[in-house]
């Protein structure tokens, strides 16, 4: 897609990006439109990052290979400083904020002289949310905001430094669907006053709703840029992948059996008498808005959670779960929700993650045998395509996609009867995606079950078998997914409804 050169904010022609036996970019070559959305997607490992990191600095470019053009300007070996002085800014997935302190003392973060004291940085910030129409107090601490409203602090800082190009990195990824009405808003409002953006994301939908132009890369080189309309997601697809999808989402499973699990009158601070069954054979899906206990009710019944009370029968006996030993022992694994906070110790190898809940395989008398953990961890790493360049090398290193996978491939090797997945999909790519339900069928019509949590409606619909709807605290609904309608499913998950629609 050609543009030309006085209408382009930013011009890359060519740059490469070599590590340790890695080639991470290849003669990457794309221009942003001044005053556009453009979307940038791919597989995880594509080199999205690694070219961002070029862009702002942290990374250098292979020497003498390629040019970056911004503004008109020629940028060699720059700086993160730098960049952001120059108008180029990046928004990472994990917010760069200091909790302790005020969402001005943020903005203005070392600039306090520059601003005249603590008044003018606070006036100034004033100004700067009112650009976006954000309402936040800027005396507020930070660790006091939501996800949504650290991101608004997080452009207003990028619009300190005059910003003319902003790269937001999977913004929406924790973000429930109101969160991300206003993003979409700040978005158009940004592009009005002629700010660039370029947009990362794995969620196809939000990049054909509000991106102009669409770059594909996959396995660090650029396969194809082209205006949206011209684009088809069927196409998309194909090209970050490397291959057809027929399907976004394999068939569900189809031989639901007898009840696996019953789960009687589950009560905490946060649910209210929680009742359900769980068939052998079925993916079972919780749909409600963030906060609504679907995280919570699986946390309880894995022993993760006090609870005030409730019963577990599994098929029909019942078993005593106080902590997530217990759950181990009968039956159940748990990929949760924040797989570097909750799944994952980082700086440890890929075959110590992926075999720390297998320990009495390969301990006796307090001593590991590192060969019998290194056999594990191949064994489920090879069994799960886990790209990595061996199961030494630290899990903080891999992909999104690859790190779920270690936690799966935990699991996976206990042979769970109840495999727990609480959004198993987050900040993964389409492909990565497809690969992770395919594993859930299998578990499934293995003879085990599933219960997906998952805030993309269209997964949990297209995958599960039956759903729950959950509304603060309580089931306020169980539906087919495949005769109700999504807007039936999203009434009861808003309250508004009670009910069943042939469950």
């Amino acid at each position: 897609m050609k543009i030309q050169t006085s209408e382009c904010i930013l011009s890359i022609k060519d740059v490469s990006k070599t590590f340790p036996g890695v080639k991470a970019l290849q003669k990457v070559s794309f221009d942003v439109r001044r005053g556009s959305v453009h979307g940038l997607v791919g597989e995880n490992g594509a080199g999205k990052s690694t070219l961002m990191k070029i862009l702002s600095g942290v990374y250098q470019k292979d020497a003498g290979a390629g040019t970056v053009i911004f503004d008109g300007e020629t940028i060699e070996n720059t700086t993160p400083h730098e960049s952001m002085h120059r108008g180029l800014a990046i928004i990472y997935q994990e917010l760069n904020l200091v909790n302790t302190m005020s969402v001005g003392e943020n903005i203005f973060l070392g600039r306090f002289k520059e601003m005249k004291g603590m008044r003018g940085t606070h006036t100034s910030a004033r100004e700067l949310l009112d650009r976006i129409d954000c309402k936040i107090d800027t005396h507020k601490l930070v660790s006091e905001l939501s996800v949504s409203e650290k991101q608004m602090v997080e452009i207003a800082k990028a619009l300190s430094f005059k910003s003319k190009l902003i790269i937001m990195d999977e913004p929406s990824s924790s973000l429930t669907a109101e969160e991300l009405v206003e993003l979409v808003k700040i978005i158009h409002q940004l592009k009005e006053q002629g700010i660039s953006i370029i947009y990362i994301s794995h969620k196809l939908d939000e990049i054909f709703d509000f991106c102009d132009v669409v770059t594909i890369m996959r396995d660090g080189q650029i396969i194809d840029t082209k205006a949206k309309v011209d684009l088809t997601r069927d196409e998309m697809i194909t090209k970050m992948v490397g291959r057809s999808i027929e399907n976004e989402y394999p068939e569900r499973p189809q031989n639901v059996g007898a009840t696996l699990m019953e789960v009687r009158s589950l009560n905490t601070r946060k649910l209210h008498d929680v009742s359900f069954t769980l068939k052998q054979g079925e993916i079972l899906g919780l749909v409600g808005l963030v906060g609504a206990g679907r995280t919570e009710i699986v946390r309880a019944i894995f022993g993760a959670d006090k609870t005030d009370g409730h019963q577990i029968l599994i098929n029909g006996s019942a078993v005593r779960i106080k902590n997530p030993n217990d759950a181990k022992l009968a039956g159940f694994g748990f990929v949760p929700e924040d797989r570097k906070l909750q799944g994952l110790v980082l700086p440890f190898s890929v075959e110590s993650n992926i075999s720390m809940a297998s320990f009495e395989k390969f301990t006796k008398f307090g001593f590991i045998s590192k060969s019998k953990e290194s056999e594990i961890g191949i064994r489920q790493a090879k069994a799960l395509v886990v790209k990595t360049p061996s199961t030494k090398t630290p899990v903080k290193n891999l992909s999104g996609g690859n790190q779920q996978k270690c936690i799966i491939g935990r699991w996976l090797e206990n042979d769970p009867r109840i495999f727990i997945m609480d959004e198993p999909t987050r900040g993964i790519d389409v492909g990565a995606k497809y690969e992770i339900y395919v594993l859930m069928k299998a578990i499934a019509e293995k003879g085990g079950a599933v219960i997906l949590i998952s805030s993309e409606l269209p997964e949990v619909l297209n995958m599960s078998n039956r759903v729950l709807t959950l509304f603060e605290g309580r089931i306020t609904g169980e539906f087919n997914p495949q005769t109700a309608s999504a807007d039936e499913i999203m009434r009861a998950a808003l309250g508004m409804t009670e009910g069943s629609a042939n469950p």
